[in-house]
């Protein structure tokens, strides 16, 4: 199940960046096999939804958008994610930080695997998988936000493999 959050979001961005057209054509895309909404209202912000209502709309979105507008829709995805890395202390520590950013991933992209995996107490490697090709922008997008959101990582370093995106973090 997604969120309704997560749906939105791309429908707010829809929305700003092509307007009433934009929606429209999303709209119809979305819906060109089975109606999933008539209009952007029908989304409810904290209800669940299945998972394919995200991946129709993710891939209606990249009929809509090229490479850098999708890139840009991550972007602002990952900016409205509500996460947080400060704890009473200051920023969190390398590893609850990496908990942190696969939890959010997993609650607002529940339909890619998301998991990480430690190096050395610096560096972390994070992977997304279960992605098609065309999402890899989007993806680049939101963890290039949610990685300046933090602010300590030093170097990231990544590797596209078939049907994900490996990350080498740094801090």
């Amino acid at each position: 199940m997604v969120q309704g959050a997560s749906i939105r979001l791309i429908i707010d961005y829809v929305s700003k960046k092509k307007g009433i057209e934009g929606l429209n054509a999303l709209r119809d895309i979305v819906n060109k096999d089975r109606v999933i909404f008539m209009k952007e209202s029908d989304i409810k912000h904290n209800e669940n939804y299945p998972g394919h209502y995200l991946a129709k709309i993710l891939d209606a979105t990249v009929k809509i958008f090229d490479e850098n507008e999708l890139q840009e829709m991550g972007k602002y995805f990952g900016e409205h994610m509500d996460v947080n890395f400060k704890g009473i202390l200051g920023k969190y520590p390398p590893k609850k930080t990496m908990e942190n950013i696969v939890l959010v991933m997993r609650k607002y992209l529940p339909i890619f695997h998301t998991g990480y995996k430690s190096i050395t107490s610096k560096s972390y490697w994070l992977l997304v998988s279960k992605l098609k090709k065309e999402y890899y922008p989007f993806i680049d997008g939101i963890t290039q936000a949610l990685f300046e959101k933090h602010g300590g990582i030093r170097e990231v370093k990544k590797a596209y493999e078939e049907d994900r995106i490996e990350y080498t973090l740094k801090f």
